[in-house]
Order: C-alpha cells, then structure tokens, then sequence
C-alpha cells in the first residue's frame, strides 16, 4: 500500500494529465496478482490491469507442443481472464473511496 500511495501522489504532482494507471501482469501467478489487484483497486488512479503472460504463457507451450488443441487452448486462456477480470472487479467493488459507492 505504501508504494502504491507513493506512485499515485508522485504521479498526481507531477503529472496531472495522467488518465491513468494499469497493473502489469509480468507472468506473475494469479495469486500474485490477485494479491496485488487488491491493494492497487483502492486507489482511483489505478484502471484496471493488463496481463498477457499470466493468461496465455503456459497455455501457448502446450499447444506449441500439441498437449492441447486449439479448443482447449482458447477455452483455458478465457477461464484464466475471466478469473482475473471477477478478482479485479471484486476488488475494486470493495475500494472504499468516496466516488466508488455512487
């Protein structure tokens, strides 16, 4: 939290035009990101996040190997997203600054 507050200020003073900031995956665990969506939804500055490793790194190796179809492959990749789009949306439903709750 301490390092998001900073970043968030730091950004706020220096850079008032900036729309906005996203959390970046880094072929992260899901755990590890989920755990990250949750301090980083809290603040408003923070949009949303873009994974693309964390979804599809280990998935992509199995269909270069042939481990799995191309169905498969798609099906994983958007299990995998939509489990991360419901942690971001949780946490950020439970964000408490003031415009959040309408």
């Amino acid at each position: 939290p301490d390092g998001w507050a900073k970043a968030v200020a730091a950004i706020e003073q220096f850079d008032p035009y900036t729309r906005g900031i996203v959390v970046l995956g880094l072929d992260a665990a899901e755990a590890e990101l989920a755990a990250s969506f949750e301090v980083a939804a809290s603040y408003p500055l923070v949009k949303g996040f873009a994974v693309g490793r964390t979804v599809f790194g280990t998935v992509a190796k199995a269909w270069m190997t042939g481990e799995v179809d191309d169905a498969q492959a798609v099906s994983e990749m958007a299990t995998r997203y939509a489990r991360l789009a419901d942690v971001w949306d949780g946490a950020r439903a439970k964000a408490t600054w003031p415009s959040n709750k309408g």
